[in-house]
């Protein structure tokens, strides 16, 4: 850690107002639709029944978790604006005690024993000023500093004037006046040697003699750092350019995903009652990453579970997230640490049968079990942590009998997933597809028709698939609003609404048809004989998820959002080819692919040419 943290108040007090706006947001986002709810017996008759049960359960659920998480923004809000308030009560109060040094009767400010003074001026030599405001400081002499930083803010230098022990007991007044205990008996004569001393009651780390970085910054997420020798070029050469400039050392400091699994490792410590217990690293990883997606996920899809794993083998650590959604589908809006993986990545040498084996399983956990179990064939790595939101299987725990495993974990708030930061990847960097990039490669004012075109070829795609009474309102629904935005006319707020309610109860049935694999030995999963069933129902949400995302603003990031779940469909190794190619993105008008026949009943019609932004 660094020896020294700069805090702003005026960034407190803009967190507390963001923290008291998501406050405000979660509590509308989580009153029922009540109108719906009532109006769903009439829409759906007797036969919806259980599901009407359901979604007055689930609402009622969603409300009060949303409630208790908007109750805990404030109290975030209400803690940083306190925080914001001692801080600058601290600083003033520092402030006024280095001002007020030295105004006790004969004693001159910074007094200093042996050290020579110069003298003022039509004064003598070490008089204390009677008036401040004339006054002339005395400077000590400047110092340099190879790795260390000291409470002041100024370097500890090795190579400082130490004849009769300057600037050490004269200045003790002034350290203890700012909350700095002053060396005293071995501490004070150690001031010409090479190794700096720090006061066991100071609060300061003693700097490190060999210029070694602090922790994180190198090596495993979470491992406890390796010493480096002291000449090493990657530690004394960054020190040495500083030094040069007349500054201080620089110290790593930790990503936001390190910092959080620090924290998260120090609170396993601390509640541990065992003596010499040892914390499982990885597990306190994989939790603390699992734990920081539940929360950055406010609206999770019925059914929907997560699950981390962490490897270990020659070649390193190796982290991994999967839900059991499709193929590990991620929702918008999360950006993970580029250390994070999946187990569907493209670039994965695993045969599509293979993977196709996974996509029903309910619980995610077993998928990356399964993963671990197909790669361990190839290579030595070994799977060391798993973890999941929902619970994991007695049986699957007894095929791991080597792996650290727990289940039901819930959100963690140390680690914000939500705001991109450096050092992290939305979800189409993660996926590891290869033709985005030409994709998203547009013009800001053809994003909205190059969504266009991937919402009707995602559309064209999935209404290919096995057709349901499920399905039929849903492709119904998607079909207006394309035709409505391709006509230039604003959608009507009711008809996205509705998408969504159509789409939560296409969820709902979606995880009726999801597997239990609990009986079935790791590694012997087969594909089953509703998969298409169940692979047909996720197109048709990725579809809706296509078309919901044209309610927002066109944005760089909304295109690459889009990206993402068309290529979750046409990319997907059962999709087969698809006909209609993705036409070029102009300046001009943009044609559309011909889209397939709707279900029987449903009457569609609209031009087939998109306006861009400036022809509309």
């Amino acid at each position: 850690m660094p020896d020294s943290v700069q805090v702003e108040p005026g960034v407190l007090r803009r967190l507390a107002v963001q923290h008291e706006e998501v406050a405000t947001a979660i509590r509308a986002w989580a009153e029922p639709p009540h109108e719906w709810l009532t109006a769903f017996p009439d829409t759906y008759g007797r036969i919806a029944s259980a599901v009407e049960t359901a979604l007055y359960g689930y609402y009622d659920a969603r409300q009060k978790a949303g409630m208790q998480l908007a109750d805990q923004h404030d109290q975030t809000a209400l803690a940083l604006r306190r925080a914001a308030d001692d801080y600058e009560r601290v600083d003033h109060e520092g402030a006024a005690a280095i001002n007020h040094g030295g105004d006790q009767p004969g004693t001159p400010p910074h007094s200093n024993g042996n050290a020579p003074v110069t003298g003022t001026p039509g004064g003598t030599a070490n008089s204390a000023p009677s008036d401040h405001s004339t006054a002339q400081p005395v400077s000590a002499p400047p110092t340099v500093a190879p790795t260390g930083v000291t409470a002041g803010g100024l370097a500890a230098s090795s190579t400082a004037p130490t004849a009769g022990g300057a600037d050490l007991a004269g200045n003790s007044a002034d350290l203890a006046g700012n909350g700095v205990a002053p060396p005293t008996g071995a501490e004070a004569q150690n001031t010409s040697g090479s190794e700096p001393v720090a006061s066991p009651s100071s609060g300061v780390a003693p700097a490190a003699t060999d210029g070694g970085p602090g922790p994180f910054a190198g090596g495993a997420i979470g491992a406890t750092p390796a010493t480096q020798d002291s000449g090493s070029p990657a530690t004394t050469g960054a020190a040495s350019t500083q030094m040069a400039d007349g500054g201080a050392a620089a110290l790593p400091m930790p990503s936001p995903f390190a910092a959080a699994v620090a924290a998260a490792k120090d609170r396993e410590t601390g509640t541990s009652h065992v003596v010499n217990d040892v914390v499982n690293e990885d597990l306190v990883l994989a939790r603390a990453l699992l734990g920081a997606v539940l929360a950055a996920v406010d609206t999770p899809p019925v059914g929907l579970a997560w699950a981390v794993s962490v490897m270990r083998g020659p070649s390193g650590q190796r982290i991994l997230l999967t839900s059991n959604e499709g193929r590990g589908w991620l929702p918008a809006g999360l950006f993970l640490p580029d250390e994070v993986s999946t187990p569907w990545a493209i670039e994965e040498p695993i045969d599509a049968e293979v993977t196709a084996a996974w996509e029903g399983v309910a619980d995610p956990a077993r998928v990356l079990a399964e993963f671990a179990l197909a790669r361990s064939r190839e290579s030595e790595a070994h799977l060391s942590a798993l973890v999941s939101s929902g619970p994991i299987d007695a049986s699957l725990r007894a095929a791991l009998p080597d792996t650290a495993i727990d289940d039901l974990v819930g959100p963690s708030y140390d680690l914000d997933l939500r705001v991109p930061v450096d050092g992290t990847v939305d979800r189409l960097a993660l996926s590891g597809f290869t033709a985005p990039e030409t994709l998203v490669a547009v013009p800001d004012s053809a994003i909205r028709a190059r969504e266009l075109v991937l919402a009707y070829r995602a559309h064209t795609t999935a209404s290919r698939g096995v057709s349901s009474s499920h399905v039929a309102t849903v492709r119904s629904m998607r079909e207006r609003i394309l035709s409505t935005l391709q006509s230039g006319i604003s959608v009507p707020r009711q008809l996205w609404d509705d998408l969504r309610d159509a789409d939560d109860l296409l969820a709902a049935v979606t995880l009726s048809r999801r597997v239990d694999v609990g009986r079935v030995d790791l590694g012997g999963l087969r594909v089953d004989t509703e998969a298409e069933a169940l692979r047909a129902l996720v197109f048709e949400r990725r579809a809706n998820e296509i078309v919901l995302l044209l309610a927002g603003d066109p944005t760089r990031q909304s295109l690459r959002d889009t990206v993402y779940a068309h290529e979750q469909i046409v990319s997907h190794p059962g999709a087969g080819s698809v006909a209609a190619s993705t036409p070029s993105v102009g300046h001009g008008a943009v044609v559309v692919p011909v889209v397939a026949g709707p279900p029987g009943g449903v009457s569609v019609a609209g031009p087939t040419v998109v306006p861009t932004p400036e022809s509309s």
